[in-house]
Order: structure tokens, then sequence, then C-alpha cells
């Protein structure tokens, strides 16, 4: 077994140990002295490993786990950044009982008695009316032992309103792999051997997947071999941090993308260019003959790329092996992105790189979905008609990230009990009814299994690097002394009476290991950072002879008439905040963008031939609205966007979070119109806006003026 200690042994100072908090030592604390422990990183899904310094009691620093399997020692700035979360200055510091009306934001402080017994009586009531179904449960995607929970408690109560609210949720993907290769999986990408990627709007650099761990290997793949230096093209209408590192960008059409795809599909199954062993001789003729309605004319009016520049993509894809294609976000929030990222997958097919080196395999993260819109649209309509009586909201901010125009936040306020435990003051928890704060990742036992990242099974764990700061108690541990005071069903579903225990023997039987003399391997886990050997042998594998049906990509759609609403908006994640959860902290937000070098505040990407059309100079106020609704922000001047686009970061414009975010810049998603091709609920590409000019000289803040950094003349579109 090998320990953080090893790993760490001759790299740090002599007086610097790795240790497991089993107990928080209060008593052999020597000023000056540092520990460092492992831990794991809940800021977004991908589960980096982290090492955690600590000195004289407290958190000075975190860094990555050399021995994690998805980071290796490398972290991104909102991981690093985690350290605010459990210092914050406006963290709500014990249970809260609502004093004034809903959302003024007056709260008294009560203890946990009588918190839980305001809750336990609220549930023990639904339980009593048979009424178990009128509760709610909004969680981020959850996975391990905290999903089990959360399934098992719902089940037990007879309610099947657990929703998974997750704006950036992988479900799309993994429901793709389902259809294409029969493995609800996601993909992994062999990056760093591969020798030609081709992304469609996949931003791994930024957020797509794990972007700490494509990050790194994208870099292998660019200076690792001495002789080999990957060719990499991006595909989408905005150029990204992501794109800003390809070698060829292709500014396609909003929605045109999965087009695209099929266009060069069908260059190269016409010029013989596909692997043999990837098409039956039957199959590729039945394929050739569906992609005829695909010729390089059509596709380059439906996506405004030359055919030249199509046909020859196509050719260095199929030619430079192994390669690899990628689908991302950007994309599979258009109308029709269901089917274009199906189209994507099936490039990687037709040049056989499926279970190969360099190539795409099954990824070993949990296999299962997320909730997708369907989900929360029937959860939307169950409390619309007063169907949901309690609503309890863990570890997510839905009033802020779920779209308005879903009817979301109307219907939210129809619940007449809602339960927060944010350990911050979010949008949500201002309207909530009971407050009952969470411990912070920093301060929590907990297993993380990663979303993306890693062909073998690893499952990292989390322990409390510090004593709680304040009065607040882990949800996991809240959940089973709620289902012990309600007793019945709900009760006997939690044998296991406290969260560590129940931790601890999930990571036993991963790990094969006996139940005599656990405690000894146990430390040993904890001083790695997590269970990366488990005892699952077997490395699933795409289904490359699985007969996928053919992809229709239909025409995309978008909300507002083109003549009133010309432009057409991307509403993307912020590389800072991602969907706005790091907004809350002052690092983050000092922290420039890569490409307009903002910091503090929003702004809208404009391609400069437009702003001129408009008036519009850089740092100008501008209105930008849709159908659905209107913003106002300042005008970054941006040419590596296509004249007929314009984007706004998602992240900010949160009402609550701290006085690091509260009121600062907009929310882009309040833009965002329901499309009736995704079971009616908002797409952040499939909305069209205008944008005028409101005034000179708006607030903005920028690291460096962007303008005196680009070339407008060397980006042609």
């Amino acid at each position: 077994m090998t320990t953080a200690g090893a790993i760490l042994a001759g790299c740090q100072a002599g007086n610097e140990k790795l240790i497991p908090m089993l107990v928080p030592p209060d008593e052999g604390v020597v000023p000056g002295e540092a520990n460092y422990y492992a831990s794991a990183c809940r800021s977004c899904p991908a589960g980096c490993g982290i090492l955690v310094r600590v000195s004289e009691g407290r958190a000075k620093k975190i860094e990555g786990n050399p021995a994690h399997p998805v980071n290796r020692g490398k972290l991104c700035a909102r991981g690093q950044a985690a350290l605010q979360e459990l210092y914050h200055p406006d963290r709500i510091r014990q249970p809260l009982k609502r004093s004034g009306p809903k959302g003024s934001g007056k709260f008294t402080p009560i203890s946990w008695d009588e918190g839980l017994d305001l809750l336990v009586e609220r549930l023990g009531a639904l339980r009593r009316e048979k009424s178990g179904d009128k509760l709610a449960l909004l969680t981020p995607t959850l996975r391990g032992i905290r999903a089990e929970m959360a399934a098992r408690f719902m089940r037990a109560f007879g309610s099947p309103h657990h929703c998974a609210v997750d704006l950036l949720d992988d479900g799309w993907l993994r429901r793709a792999c389902v259809d294409a290769f029969d493995q609800s999986r996601l993909p992994y990408y062999d990056m760093a051997n591969s020798r030609y990627i081709l992304s469609f709007g996949a931003d791994f650099v930024e957020n797509h997947l794990s972007p700490v761990h494509y990050g790194r290997a994208f870099g292998r793949m660019r200076q690792e071999r001495p002789t080999v230096r990957g060719y990499f093209t991006y595909v989408g209408g905005r150029m990204s941090v992501t794109g800003a590192s390809a070698d060829r960008w292709l500014p396609a059409r909003p929605g045109s993308e999965g087009i695209l795809a099929l266009g060069m599909a069908r260059v190269i199954l016409e010029e013989n260019l596909h692997a043999p062993q990837a098409l039956s001789p039957n199959r590729a003729a039945e394929l050739a003959e569906k992609l005829k309605s695909y010729p390089l004319d059509s596709v380059e009016e439906r996506t405004g790329l030359p055919a030249a520049t199509i046909a020859e993509v196509s050719r260095e894809f199929a030619a430079t092996r192994p390669a690899l294609a990628m689908a991302g976000e950007a994309l599979a929030s258009q109308s029709n992105g269901a089917e274009s990222v199906r189209a994507v997958l099936l490039l990687n097919r037709l040049v056989g790189n499926l279970n190969r080196p360099g190539g795409i395999y099954p990824d070993a993260s949990a296999a299962g979905a997320g909730n997708g819109p369907a989900d929360l649209a029937s959860l939307i309509e169950a409390m619309d008609r007063g169907r949901i009586e309690t609503a309890l909201v863990h570890d997510c901010n839905p009033v802020h990230t779920v779209p308005p125009a879903s009817g979301f936040q109307e219907a939210l306020a129809k619940v007449p009990f809602l339960v927060s435990f944010s350990s911050l003051f979010d949008d949500t928890a201002r309207l909530a009814d009971l407050v009952l704060p969470d411990h912070t990742a920093l301060e929590s036992w907990g297993d993380v299994l990663p979303a993306a990242g890693t062909r073998t099974p690893a499952i990292g764990l989390m322990q409390p690097v510090v004593r709680p700061v304040f009065d607040t108690r882990p949800f996991a541990d809240l959940l089973l002394t709620v289902a012990g005071e309600l007793g019945g069903e709900t009760a006997a579903a939690f044998p296991r009476k406290s969260y560590l225990e129940l931790l601890k023997e999930t990571v036993r039987k991963a790990a094969g290991l006996p139940e005599t003399d656990f405690e000894k391997n146990w430390v040993a886990l904890l001083q790695q950072g997590g269970l990366f050997e488990t005892t699952q042998k077997e490395i699933p594998s795409f289904a490359a002879g699985k007969g996928m049906a053919f992809p229709e990509v239909a025409e995309p759609h978008f909300a507002g008439d083109e003549k009133d609403f010309p432009l057409h908006l991307l509403a993307y994640p912020s590389t800072a905040f991602y969907d706005g959860r790091g907004a809350a902290l002052p690092w983050l937000q000092q922290l420039p963008d890569p490409l307009s070098t903002v910091v503090w505040g929003s702004w809208l990407e404009i391609n400069p031939r437009t702003a001129a059309k408009l008036g519009i100079a850089f740092g100008d106020l501008v209105e930008v609205a849709s159908p659905q609704g209107s913003l106002r922000l300042p005008a970054v001047t941006f040419p590596a966007i296509r004249p007929d686009m314009v984007a706004i970061p998602i992240g900010q414009g949160h009402q609550g979070a701290g006085r690091y975010a509260d009121g600062r810049g907009v929310n882009p998603l309040v833009l965002l119109a329901p499309n009736g091709e995704t079971d009616g609920m908002p797409t952040p590409g499939a909305t069209r806006v205008r944008v005028r000019k409101i005034a000179a000289g708006a607030e903005l803040v920028t690291a460096g003026h962007p303008e005196g950094s680009y070339r407008n003349d060397l980006i042609e579109i």
C-alpha cells in the first residue's frame, strides 16, 4: 500500500508530516510546525485529491495530491480557493429560523435541538398523514454513499421526489454513450497518447468532465513525446481558453456542429478513410447511403465553414491515428444537442479508436446518469400544483442555477416549508423557513467518487483537517439522526448509527479487507487520500460491434425571432466560478478571466465588427434583451467570437452568497427562453438576443486592457 507519507518523502521539510485526522489534535501542537492531511476536493464533480497544510490548528494551503490517479498532484484555482469557504466571514454559524417575510433575510438563531425538533415534527406530520410523497429533496448529482443514503431515505419515507438539480450535469453524455456504445459510462479520453484531438465545444481545460486531469494529459500529448506533437482542432462559435490552445479553429454556426460531424463522416466513408474493422461492409454501405444528404456544399451552407476546410480536417482526423473526437456542453446545449453528440461519437467509431490507446474507453466513474430536464420539469409541476409541502435543499443553489423561464422559482415559492442546509446565505437559503448549516468539505468525512478522469475505480476519502469552526453539523449524520427520530421504516433503513461507520464499512468492502485489524488499513488509506486499487478487476469496454442508430440531426431551433433578436446568445460556465458555486470566494473573484482579463464582475463578449455596427466600444454599458427578459452589463469587444454571436459567463448575479457575491454582476440564465424541443426547459445555447448601447464607460475592472493584447487582423471569421 503506497502512502502519501512515502510519496512526499524527501520533498517536505523535516518537521512536516502527513497524518490522518482521526481525532483533531488538541495536544502536541507545536507553533510553526506544519502537518499535511490528505483529503478530496468537492469544488466540482471531478473529485481531485488534495493535501491540506495545517499549522497551529488552522488550514493554511491546499495543493494537489500526487498519489491521486485523477490529478496526480495538480490542482485548479477552484480547488485551492476552497480554503476560503472554511473561513468565510459570512458563514452561517448556527441553526436559524425565519422571523420575517419569506426572502426578507430575517432569521432568529436557535439551538440544534430546536431546529431538529422543527424538522422532525414537520416530517412526522407528513408520515402520520400518509403523505410521504409531499416531501422533496433537491441535491446536486450525488455519487457514492451520499447518493445511496439520499435514495434510501426518500424511498423509506415514501417519496419519489429526489431531484438532482445540476446545471452542468454530465447525464447528456452518459445517455449518448448508452445509445452509441451500450454503456452508461462517460468516455475516458486517452488524450496523452493521442495524435489528433477534434473537440466540438468540449472545453476540457476549463470545465469539461475533469479539467485538471485533461489539462495535464493535453500537455503530455503536446510535449512528452520527443518526435510527436499532437494536433488539435477546435469547433465552436466562440473561442474558449481550450480553443485558444488549438492549432485550428472552426467557428461553426451555433447548432450546426452535429451537421458538420456528419459531413465529415461522409468524407471519411466516401474516400475509404475509415478503419476497416470499425464497420462491416454492409453497415458501411448502409451508413454511406444515409450520409448522402450531407454533401460538402450543403454542409458548407449550413455550418458557415468552407467546404475545402471541412474536407481537409476530415482527412487529417482520419489519417492521423490514433485520434479522438470530443463532444462538449456547448454542443449539447442546443435544441438538437442529443443527436449532435451522437454524431460526434460516430466519428470515433469510424476511425476505429474505441478501446484503443490514444482513443476512448469507458471511464471508471460510477455508472448511471443524473436526473435530466424531464425530472426537474415534473418536480416543478408538482410544486406548482401544491403537491409538495416540504422541500429539503442540500449542497445546491437551484434559485440561482435553474433558469427562471422554467417556472422553478415561482413553483418553489408555493412550497409551505423550505429547509436549507447551506453554509452560506445563498439565493435559495434566503427563501428558507429553517436553515441547518452543514460542515464545509474541510470539516467533513466523505467518499468522493470522481466523475471522470480515471480508467480504474477510485474512491477519494475526505477527512476533517480541522475542528468545525462554527456550530454546524454534517448533512449525512443529520439525515441519520432524523431517520432515527422518525422511527419505523425510515429508521430501519439505516442500521449504521453514524456516517463514519458507514464510510468505513463501504471502503472496507471495496478494498476486500477483513473486519479484523481494519483500523491500521484505514489509517493507511487516509494517509494515501483514498482507495485507488479496489477489488473490481474487470475494466469495462465500449461495444465496438454494436450497431448504433443513425443520428438524425435536425436543424437547430432558437427562441426569439431572428428579425427582432438577430444575435445568438451563449451562456457558458465561468472559468473561475463553474456554475456559480465559487462566486462567494474573493480569491476567485480576483482571478482575471484568461481571455478578457475581467475581475469582480460580468461582461458581454461581442465581435468588434458587430460592436462597430451598433456603436458599441470596449467598456460601454449595454442592454441585452431576449424574449424572456433583459440585463445590463459592460461590453468587451472580443474578436474570437462569431459576428452573429454574443456570450456571457455564468456564475455571477447572486442575491445572497455572502458579501463578495451578493449583487455582483448578472446571471445570464434569466435571459434563456423555453425551447419546445428540450422538454420545454431552457438551454444555454438556444436563445436569440438583441444588444443596444445604454451609456459609455460602464463599471468594468480588468487586469489588462484586452484591446491592447489582441491582433484583430489575425482572426478572420
